[in-house]
Protein backbone atom coordinates (compact mmCIF):
# COMPACT_ATOMS: atom_id res chain seq x y z
CA UNK A 1 0.00 0.00 0.00
CA UNK A 2 1.16 3.62 -0.98
CA UNK A 3 1.95 5.58 2.15
CA UNK A 4 2.71 9.31 2.96
CA UNK A 5 3.56 8.75 6.90
CA UNK A 6 5.83 11.69 7.44
CA UNK A 7 4.86 13.49 5.26
CA UNK A 8 3.72 16.87 5.27
CA UNK A 9 0.49 18.27 2.58
CA UNK A 10 -1.24 21.22 1.95
CA UNK A 11 -4.20 21.24 0.09
CA UNK A 12 -5.95 24.35 -0.72
CA UNK A 13 -9.86 24.76 -1.73
CA UNK A 14 -10.16 21.53 0.71
CA UNK A 15 -13.15 21.92 2.38
CA UNK A 16 -15.62 21.04 0.05
CA UNK A 17 -15.50 19.05 -3.19
CA UNK A 18 -12.18 17.88 -4.99
CA UNK A 19 -9.75 19.24 -2.15
CA UNK A 20 -11.90 17.24 0.73
CA UNK A 21 -11.48 14.65 -1.22
CA UNK A 22 -7.60 14.94 -1.72
CA UNK A 23 -7.40 15.67 2.02
CA UNK A 24 -9.25 12.80 3.51
CA UNK A 25 -7.67 10.23 0.94
CA UNK A 26 -4.00 12.14 2.19
CA UNK A 27 -5.01 11.16 5.94
CA UNK A 28 -5.86 8.18 5.64
CA UNK A 29 -2.68 6.95 3.83
CA UNK A 30 -0.90 8.48 7.07
CA UNK A 31 0.04 11.93 5.43
CA UNK A 32 -0.58 15.14 8.12
CA UNK A 33 -2.75 17.57 6.31
CA UNK A 34 -3.51 21.50 6.20
CA UNK A 35 -6.57 21.77 5.05
CA UNK A 36 -7.38 25.74 3.39
CA UNK A 37 -10.64 26.57 2.82
CA UNK A 38 -11.60 30.20 2.69
CA UNK A 39 -15.13 28.25 3.00
CA UNK A 40 -16.80 30.90 0.40
CA UNK A 41 -19.47 30.99 -1.51
CA UNK A 42 -18.84 29.53 -5.95
CA UNK A 43 -18.80 33.55 -5.99
CA UNK A 44 -16.43 34.44 -3.31
CA UNK A 45 -18.42 35.80 -0.76
CA UNK A 46 -19.51 34.68 2.83
CA UNK A 47 -16.21 33.61 3.65
CA UNK A 48 -16.62 30.47 6.73
CA UNK A 49 -14.51 28.63 8.71
CA UNK A 50 -16.32 25.79 8.72
CA UNK A 51 -15.71 23.49 5.69
CA UNK A 52 -11.87 23.49 6.62
CA UNK A 53 -12.72 22.10 9.95
CA UNK A 54 -15.46 19.75 9.10
CA UNK A 55 -12.92 18.46 7.18
CA UNK A 56 -9.79 18.17 9.62
CA UNK A 57 -12.58 16.52 11.99
CA UNK A 58 -13.32 14.10 9.94
CA UNK A 59 -9.76 13.34 9.38
CA UNK A 60 -8.85 13.15 12.86
CA UNK A 61 -11.97 11.26 13.82
CA UNK A 62 -10.58 8.42 11.10
CA UNK A 63 -7.18 8.58 13.62
CA UNK A 64 -5.20 11.34 11.10
CA UNK A 65 -3.55 14.44 11.97
CA UNK A 66 -4.88 17.39 9.95
CA UNK A 67 -4.78 21.50 10.63
CA UNK A 68 -7.30 23.82 9.54
CA UNK A 69 -6.16 27.29 8.04
CA UNK A 70 -9.08 29.56 6.41
CA UNK A 71 -7.07 32.29 4.34
CA UNK A 72 -7.37 33.30 1.63
CA UNK A 73 -4.64 32.55 -1.44
CA UNK A 74 -5.74 34.89 -3.55
CA UNK A 75 -3.22 37.16 -2.70
CA UNK A 76 1.06 37.06 -2.08
CA UNK A 77 0.23 37.37 1.73
CA UNK A 78 -2.12 35.02 1.99
CA UNK A 79 -0.42 32.38 0.17
CA UNK A 80 2.59 33.01 1.45
CA UNK A 81 1.13 32.64 5.13
CA UNK A 82 -0.30 29.60 4.48
CA UNK A 83 3.02 28.52 4.01
CA UNK A 84 4.41 29.96 6.93
CA UNK A 85 2.04 28.47 9.09
CA UNK A 86 2.58 25.19 7.66
CA UNK A 87 6.26 25.25 8.83
CA UNK A 88 5.63 26.89 12.01
CA UNK A 89 3.61 23.89 12.85
CA UNK A 90 5.05 21.13 11.29
CA UNK A 91 8.69 22.47 9.92
CA UNK A 92 8.36 21.02 6.39
CA UNK A 93 5.81 20.92 3.38
CA UNK A 94 6.34 17.44 0.93
CA UNK A 95 3.01 18.38 -0.67
CA UNK A 96 1.56 20.83 -2.00
CA UNK A 97 -1.60 20.39 -4.04
CA UNK A 98 -3.33 24.07 -5.10
CA UNK A 99 -6.87 22.70 -5.89
CA UNK A 100 -8.62 26.09 -5.31
CA UNK A 101 -10.48 27.54 -7.99
CA UNK A 102 -13.38 30.08 -8.82
CA UNK A 103 -15.43 30.04 -12.36
CA UNK A 104 -17.29 32.99 -11.47
CA UNK A 105 -16.28 36.12 -10.96
CA UNK A 106 -14.63 38.89 -13.94
CA UNK A 107 -11.24 38.63 -14.83
CA UNK A 108 -9.33 39.41 -12.25
CA UNK A 109 -10.89 37.72 -9.84
CA UNK A 110 -10.50 34.74 -11.95
CA UNK A 111 -6.77 35.06 -12.55
CA UNK A 112 -5.77 35.86 -9.30
CA UNK A 113 -6.74 32.60 -7.92
CA UNK A 114 -7.27 30.17 -10.57
CA UNK A 115 -3.33 31.47 -11.92
CA UNK A 116 -1.71 33.87 -9.77
CA UNK A 117 -1.97 32.05 -6.92
CA UNK A 118 -0.06 28.95 -8.45
CA UNK A 119 2.92 31.67 -8.58
CA UNK A 120 3.21 32.77 -5.37
CA UNK A 121 2.07 29.47 -3.85
CA UNK A 122 5.03 27.44 -5.72
CA UNK A 123 7.36 30.54 -4.67
CA UNK A 124 6.85 30.61 -1.08
CA UNK A 125 7.16 26.37 -0.83
CA UNK A 126 9.94 26.49 -3.29
CA UNK A 127 13.28 27.17 -0.94
CA UNK A 128 11.84 25.33 1.92
CA UNK A 129 11.50 21.98 -0.66
CA UNK A 130 14.94 23.14 -1.92
CA UNK A 131 16.52 23.11 1.18
CA UNK A 132 15.04 19.32 1.79
CA UNK A 133 15.56 18.18 -1.96
CA UNK A 134 12.06 16.83 -2.00
CA UNK A 135 8.84 17.51 -2.99
CA UNK A 136 5.47 17.15 -5.00
CA UNK A 137 3.59 19.65 -6.36
CA UNK A 138 0.42 19.30 -8.34
CA UNK A 139 -1.37 22.14 -10.05
CA UNK A 140 -4.97 21.88 -11.31
CA UNK A 141 -5.58 22.92 -14.94
CA UNK A 142 -8.79 22.67 -16.88
CA UNK A 143 -10.11 21.57 -19.86
CA UNK A 144 -11.79 24.79 -20.02
CA UNK A 145 -8.14 26.10 -21.17
CA UNK A 146 -6.47 22.86 -22.75
CA UNK A 147 -9.34 22.23 -25.22
CA UNK A 148 -11.75 25.59 -25.23
CA UNK A 149 -15.32 26.18 -24.20
CA UNK A 150 -18.12 28.87 -25.31
CA UNK A 151 -21.84 29.53 -24.79
CA UNK A 152 -22.94 31.37 -27.73
CA UNK A 153 -20.90 33.92 -29.02
CA UNK A 154 -20.99 36.06 -25.59
CA UNK A 155 -18.31 36.35 -23.16
CA UNK A 156 -18.94 33.62 -20.75
CA UNK A 157 -16.80 33.38 -17.14
CA UNK A 158 -15.71 30.19 -18.58
CA UNK A 159 -13.29 32.01 -21.08
CA UNK A 160 -11.34 33.66 -18.25
CA UNK A 161 -11.38 30.70 -16.63
CA UNK A 162 -10.05 28.76 -19.21
CA UNK A 163 -7.32 31.21 -20.09
CA UNK A 164 -6.56 31.55 -16.33
CA UNK A 165 -6.12 27.51 -15.95
CA UNK A 166 -3.62 27.73 -18.88
CA UNK A 167 -1.57 30.18 -17.40
CA UNK A 168 -1.31 27.80 -14.68
CA UNK A 169 0.08 25.17 -16.77
CA UNK A 170 2.62 27.32 -17.87
CA UNK A 171 3.71 27.58 -14.54
CA UNK A 172 3.63 23.89 -14.02
CA UNK A 173 5.74 23.24 -16.98
CA UNK A 174 7.99 25.57 -16.07
CA UNK A 175 8.45 24.74 -12.34
CA UNK A 176 9.16 21.38 -13.80
CA UNK A 177 12.34 22.31 -15.82
CA UNK A 178 13.56 24.08 -12.88
CA UNK A 179 13.91 21.14 -10.59
CA UNK A 180 15.12 18.81 -13.30
CA UNK A 181 18.69 19.04 -11.19
CA UNK A 182 15.99 18.09 -7.48
CA UNK A 183 13.84 15.88 -6.02
CA UNK A 184 11.01 18.06 -6.98
CA UNK A 185 8.47 16.55 -9.19
CA UNK A 186 5.51 19.03 -10.70
CA UNK A 187 2.92 18.17 -12.83
CA UNK A 188 -0.61 19.26 -13.60
CA UNK A 189 -3.82 17.42 -13.31
CA UNK A 190 -7.22 18.41 -15.18
CA UNK A 191 -10.58 17.06 -12.80
CA UNK A 192 -13.42 15.90 -14.19
CA UNK A 193 -15.69 16.14 -11.47
CA UNK A 194 -19.19 17.57 -10.63
CA UNK A 195 -19.06 19.92 -7.78
CA UNK A 196 -21.03 22.62 -6.40
CA UNK A 197 -18.81 25.29 -9.19
CA UNK A 198 -19.91 23.15 -11.89
CA UNK A 199 -23.50 22.72 -10.05
CA UNK A 200 -23.61 26.41 -11.01
CA UNK A 201 -23.46 26.56 -14.37
CA UNK A 202 -25.77 26.13 -17.06
CA UNK A 203 -27.00 22.83 -16.71
CA UNK A 204 -26.16 20.41 -19.76
CA UNK A 205 -26.36 17.23 -20.48
CA UNK A 206 -22.60 16.55 -19.76
CA UNK A 207 -23.04 18.01 -16.92
CA UNK A 208 -25.89 15.76 -16.00
CA UNK A 209 -23.70 12.70 -17.05
CA UNK A 210 -20.82 14.39 -14.44
CA UNK A 211 -23.52 14.51 -11.37
CA UNK A 212 -24.09 10.96 -11.81
CA UNK A 213 -20.10 9.42 -12.78
CA UNK A 214 -17.68 12.59 -12.04
CA UNK A 215 -17.73 12.36 -8.41
CA UNK A 216 -14.70 13.95 -6.49
CA UNK A 217 -13.76 10.80 -5.18
CA UNK A 218 -12.78 9.64 -8.57
CA UNK A 219 -10.65 11.87 -8.73
CA UNK A 220 -8.68 11.89 -5.58
CA UNK A 221 -7.10 8.63 -6.22
CA UNK A 222 -5.32 9.31 -9.21
CA UNK A 223 -3.65 12.64 -7.99
CA UNK A 224 -2.97 12.08 -4.89
CA UNK A 225 -0.61 9.41 -6.76
CA UNK A 226 0.99 12.26 -8.42
CA UNK A 227 2.21 13.30 -4.87
CA UNK A 228 3.53 10.30 -4.05
CA UNK A 229 7.35 9.74 -3.62
CA UNK A 230 6.83 7.26 -6.09
CA UNK A 231 5.22 8.94 -8.95
CA UNK A 232 7.86 8.81 -11.61
CA UNK A 233 7.29 12.01 -14.08
CA UNK A 234 7.27 15.74 -13.57
CA UNK A 235 5.69 18.46 -15.94
CA UNK A 236 3.13 16.09 -17.31
CA UNK A 237 -0.40 16.85 -17.14
CA UNK A 238 -3.12 14.53 -16.76
CA UNK A 239 -6.80 14.02 -17.29
CA UNK A 240 -8.73 12.78 -14.36
CA UNK A 241 -12.40 11.69 -13.50
CA UNK A 242 -15.22 9.13 -13.63
CA UNK A 243 -12.63 6.46 -12.99
CA UNK A 244 -10.49 7.36 -15.90
CA UNK A 245 -6.67 8.95 -15.91
CA UNK A 246 -5.26 9.43 -19.12
CA UNK A 247 -2.24 11.80 -20.70
CA UNK A 248 -2.44 15.03 -21.97
CA UNK A 249 0.19 16.01 -24.28
CA UNK A 250 1.39 19.32 -26.36
CA UNK A 251 2.84 18.02 -29.39
CA UNK A 252 3.94 19.40 -32.83
CA UNK A 253 3.66 17.83 -36.04
CA UNK A 254 6.17 17.20 -38.61
CA UNK A 255 5.01 20.23 -40.55
CA UNK A 256 6.05 21.53 -44.40
CA UNK A 257 9.44 22.95 -44.47
CA UNK A 258 10.36 25.33 -47.32
CA UNK A 259 13.15 28.28 -46.33
CA UNK A 260 11.21 30.70 -48.99
CA UNK A 261 8.50 30.07 -47.09
CA UNK A 262 5.68 31.96 -49.27
CA UNK A 263 1.82 32.36 -48.33
CA UNK A 264 1.41 30.09 -51.62
CA UNK A 265 3.23 27.70 -50.04
CA UNK A 266 1.14 27.36 -46.91
CA UNK A 267 -1.62 27.46 -49.02
CA UNK A 268 -0.62 24.25 -50.74
CA UNK A 269 0.92 22.56 -48.55
CA UNK A 270 -1.75 22.85 -45.10
CA UNK A 271 -3.13 19.43 -45.78
CA UNK A 272 1.01 18.57 -44.79
CA UNK A 273 0.47 21.30 -41.88
CA UNK A 274 -2.22 19.89 -40.08
CA UNK A 275 -1.33 16.08 -40.58
CA UNK A 276 -0.84 14.83 -37.45
CA UNK A 277 1.47 11.47 -38.84
CA UNK A 278 4.77 11.69 -37.06
CA UNK A 279 3.96 14.15 -34.60
CA UNK A 280 6.53 15.41 -31.95
CA UNK A 281 5.86 16.20 -28.25
CA UNK A 282 8.79 18.56 -26.65
CA UNK A 283 10.20 18.52 -23.40
CA UNK A 284 10.89 22.07 -23.78
CA UNK A 285 11.11 25.10 -25.17
CA UNK A 286 15.10 24.14 -26.25
CA UNK A 287 13.84 21.34 -28.34
CA UNK A 288 11.37 23.60 -30.30
CA UNK A 289 14.46 26.28 -31.07
CA UNK A 290 16.66 22.69 -32.03
CA UNK A 291 13.48 21.91 -34.67
CA UNK A 292 14.02 25.54 -36.22
CA UNK A 293 17.73 25.44 -36.03
CA UNK A 294 17.62 21.94 -37.91
CA UNK A 295 15.64 23.38 -40.09
CA UNK A 296 17.61 26.47 -40.78
CA UNK A 297 21.12 25.00 -41.43
CA UNK A 298 20.02 21.80 -42.48
CA UNK A 299 21.54 19.57 -40.17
Amino acid sequence: MLRFDGRVAVVTGAGRGVGAAYARLLGSRGATVVVNDLGVSPTGTDPSGGPAHEVVAEIEAAGGRAMADTRSVASPEGAEGLIEATIAAYGRVDVLIHNAGRVHGNYDELRTLNMDATHWLTEAVWPHMLEADYGRILVTTSSAGLFGTAVGTDYNTLQGYGAAKMGALGHTRSLAIRARSTGIKVNAVSPHAYTRLAAGLEQTPELAFMATHSTPERVAPGSVYLVHESCPVSGEIFAIGAGRMARIFIGETVGYVNPDLTIEDVEDNFAAIMNEAGYHVPRDMSEITAIYRKVATGQ
